[in-house]
């Protein structure tokens, strides 16, 4: 039985480089953009662009995507925001560089673990918060608020499922 950190990917060693670029890419832009907003709308309250279909407005968020874990004991909410959080993305890493044989689920598995591994960092720099700060509004329906990490994990999400549903059925 090969051990698998001996080769990280039998398909090709230099395949890494897109997931390891897309991992360093959504983490430093999330980033970028959660420390321009926390500098830009600390004192400006809520910023419409476009009428409105685009608002700013940062929210520290303490209680997980779409408020998750709100009203679940502290224990609960630290074991599935950080416990189940981290062996989720861990998983992730894992399939990503040691389990995949096909550069098929690179670019979403990629998309999803930064944007998971941004916000988590973020958690853990911002006493627990992760500082979300855009709205879509169209006509009388509005997003939750969200951001930058939020989108790649969605977007990522989507195309593995896309990808998924696709295989099946050939």
């Amino acid at each position: 039985m090969q051990n698998p950190l001996q080769s990280v990917r039998e398909h090709s060693r230099g395949s890494l480089w897109l997931p390891v670029s897309l991992l360093v890419f959504t983490i430093a832009t999330d980033h970028i953009t959660k420390t321009a907003a926390r500098k830009v709308l600390a004192d400006s309250g809520e910023i419409p662009l476009l009428g409105g279909l685009v608002k700013f407005s940062l929210v520290e968020n303490f209680e997980g995507f779409l408020g998750i874990v709100r009203g679940l004991p502290p224990s609960l909410q630290f074991f599935f925001l950080y416990v189940c959080v981290t062996l989720l993305l861990a998983c992730c890493l894992a399939y990503l560089f040691f389990l995949n044989k096909s550069s098929r689920y690179d670019i979403p598995l990629a998309l999803v673990t930064g944007g998971g591994l941004s916000n988590l960092l973020d958690r853990l720099l911002n006493n627990g918060g992760v500082t979300d700060f855009m709205i879509i509004a169209v006509g009388g329906l509005q997003t939750g608020i969200f951001n930058l990490a939020d989108v790649y994990i969605l977007f990522g999400s989507f195309i593995l499922g896309f990808s998924f549903f696709s295989r099946i059925e050939r």
